[in-house]
Order: structure tokens, then C-alpha cells, then sequence
């Protein structure tokens, strides 16, 4: 745990940042940490609404990845800025350049604004960046890359393709877990991956 880093910004809180590859069950883990009571921030929603609202940068991944990912309204047509940048690692690189430094003020100022002792960040790129250092615990959750794959599928409509497509482009697993203090495996039942989120969480509430 960095007691320098919370000793410096936020000595009541802990900032636990939660992240593992596409449909490993991170928003699981949000749900049961937010009946706990802590606050809990999904950078990739905070991504849409930045997308939806800044006209500047609005105008910004137009200009790099084509006018015909910006809709009528101004707003960014995430599927089709999505069907360049997870075909392509160099552009994903130069969209995310672009847009986490908005992210991240966001995100730290929706914890400067909370009373919650506890704060959640959810970020499938936490461990690639620097917001990694900002967090006093890292949990990562993980499960076999055939079940991912079967969620994308069956929970968000994806073809198995295209499903295959967004597991196989992201880093290995197991390189975000070589990186994590807390490891949470969520190919099991609902009530298994419950009962590791409540060890986890006395350890953080021992923290507190």
C-alpha cells in the first residue's frame, strides 16, 4: 500500500482501482463493493460521457479517426470508432492519449467531492498507465478466456467473432495478475466470487 501517496491527497480514504480483461466480472465486483458503501467510478462510462459532452475533443478524434465517427449531433458513434481502434493497437494507443487525461480529472474529482472512506475506480487500462500508482490496493478479476468470451456473446450481443476479436486484442491475464494485490476468479458461481470480495474487503476496511 503507498501510505505516501494517501497521506498525501487522501489520508481517510483508500482507493482500491479494479481492473482485469474484458468480461472477467469487474462490474460484479463494482455492485458488491457499492452495497458496502463505497463509491464506486467506471472509467469507461466516464469515457462516453466525455465523448457524449467535450466538443473539443468531439472534434479531436474526428479530425484523426474520420468524420464518419462523429454523428450528426456531435457525438462520437462509439461502434464505429470501435471497429477502428480494436482492429488496430497503434490507434487504440493514440485514442486513449487522447482522451485519458480528461479521465482522469474526472475521476479525481468525483473523489475529492465524496465522502465515502472507500473508492472503487474500475479501469481496463489501470495497470498500462500511471493511476495504478494513485490506488493503495490493485484488484484484478480473471476467469478462462472461452468464458469471456461466452459473456460477450450472451450478455452483450456480440458475434463470435467479433467477441473473440475484443479478448484476443487485450493484454494477457496473467500479466495483470503478477500486478495485483487482491485476485478474484470469477468462473464459479455468483456466491463463490462473493465470499473472495468479502475477504477482500476486510482487508481494505483493516486499511481504512
Amino acid at each position: 500500500m503507498n501510505d505516501n501517496r494517501r497521506s498525501r491527497w487522501w489520508p481517510a480514504k483508500v482507493i482500491v482501482g479494479l481492473t482485469g480483461n474484458i468480461a472477467t466480472g469487474k462490474s460484479v465486483i463494482l455492485r458488491l463493493a457499492a452495497a458496502k458503501g463505497a463509491l464506486t467510478l467506471d472509467a469507461d462510462k466516464i469515457v462516453h460521457e466525455i465523448m457524449d459532452s467535450d466538443a473539443d475533443l468531439q472534434a479531436a478524434i474526428a479530425a484523426t479517426f474520420g468524420s464518419h465517427v462523429r454523428r450528426p449531433d456531435g457525438r462520437i458513434d462509439r461502434p464505429a470508432l470501435g471497429q477502428i481502434v480494436f482492429s488496430d493497437p497503434q490507434a487504440l494507443r493514440q485514442l486513449e492519449q487522447m482522451i485519458h487525461p480528461a479521465v482522469r480529472v474526472e475521476l479525481w474529482r468525483r473523489v475529492a467531492a465524496s465522502p465515502a472512506r472507500v473508492v472503487f475506480v474500475e479501469a481496463i487500462k489501470l495497470l498500462e498507465g500511471s493511476l495504478a500508482r494513485e490506488c493503495d490496493q490493485v484488484w484484478v478479476t480473471h476467469c478462462p478466456p472461452a468464458m469471456q468470451i461466452e459473456r460477450l456473446m450472451s450478455g452483450r450481443g456480440m458475434d463470435e467473432a467479433t467477441a473473440v476479436q475484443r479478448v484476443q486484442v487485450q493484454s494477457p491475464q496473467a500479466e495483470k495478475l503478477a500486478q495485483a494485490d487482491v485476485a478474484i476468479d470469477t468462473s464459479g458461481s455468483l456466491a463463490e466470487t462473493e465470499a473472495q470480495f468479502t475477504a477482500a474487503w476486510r482487508s481494505v476496511m483493516g486499511n481504512s
